[in-house]
């Protein structure tokens, strides 16, 4: 059975938390708790629960039959595949009989095609031919056994990440660069180390991702444009998690 949110979220330390938040945009204090509460309500529609709830309020009055549901009782936690299946179909990366780490690929490679499109020719050519530091990545996530080392472009160091069994940590991680500097967030720590400071010295200035990039969402729907980059945190951190004999560091 997949995990909710609030559980995935457990034995995270404060710094990961607080880049959540700030990529959330809580404003309360950061908690397991709150984080889960605000995905939740970005993921069901309050609209459509507030209407819910006034119905069923409405008509049990009528029937003398007192029941007072509330938007909460209405609407459970997404699990953790609930919200990659989501976010997978909305950006058009959707598989069927797809492994979890796939659809994390996928949605991490969704996004960062999306980014391209939405650069400027120079930018393109910027985000494909300047230099990452291939040893100090893999070195930062704490994984050993690797083959990459020393200078490669973003698009060797993507395809090699992908075959060494790297890949989900390096292809989130650009997306996270790419998802964050585009809407100008700075989060509180260092998220990792060496390719999300890299993205933001190859692509320029912020803006170049506009919300048109995202496309349009009814109130009855998920708000993916907040979802995705909070998802994208959370598949970069933990696949740094699980690489072996990783030690549980801050991110």
């Amino acid at each position: 059975m997949s995990k909710t949110i609030a559980q995935m979220l457990v034995g995270w330390n404060e710094q990961d938390l607080a880049n959540l938040g700030k990529i959330l945009e809580v404003k309360e204090k950061v908690d397991v708790a709150r984080i889960a509460h605000t995905i939740k309500w970005l993921f069901h529609s309050r609209t459509m629960a507030s209407t819910e709830s006034f119905g069923k309020n409405f008509f049990s009055r009528v029937n003398k039959r007192p029941s007072e549901e509330t938007n909460e009782s209405l609407r459970a936690e997404p699990t953790y595949q609930d919200l990659l299946d989501g976010n997978c179909k909305y950006l058009k990366a959707w598989e069927e009989n797809s492994s979890e780490e796939e659809k994390e690929i996928y949605l991490s490679q969704a996004v960062i095609i999306m980014a391209l499109q939405a650069m400027k020719p120079k930018e393109r050519v910027k985000f494909f031919s300047s230099l990452v530091d291939a040893q100090d990545i893999a070195q930062g996530a704490k994984v050993p056994g690797t083959n990459l080392s020393g200078p490669m472009t973003t698009l060797a160091l993507l395809g090699l990440a992908q075959a060494s069994g790297f890949g989900v940590y390096v292809a989130s991680t650009t997306a996270l660069g790419l998802l964050t500097h585009a809407v100008g967030i700075t989060l509180p720590f260092a998220a990792f180390t060496g390719l999300t400071s890299t993205i933001a010295f190859v692509i320029g200035p912020v803006g170049w991702l506009s919300a048109i990039a995202w496309g349009t969402w009814k109130v009855t729907q998920p708000e993916w444009k907040k979802i995705t980059p909070a998802l994208i945190y959370i598949i970069a951190r933990n696949s740094r998690e699980r690489a072996p004999n990783s030690p549980h560091q801050p991110c």
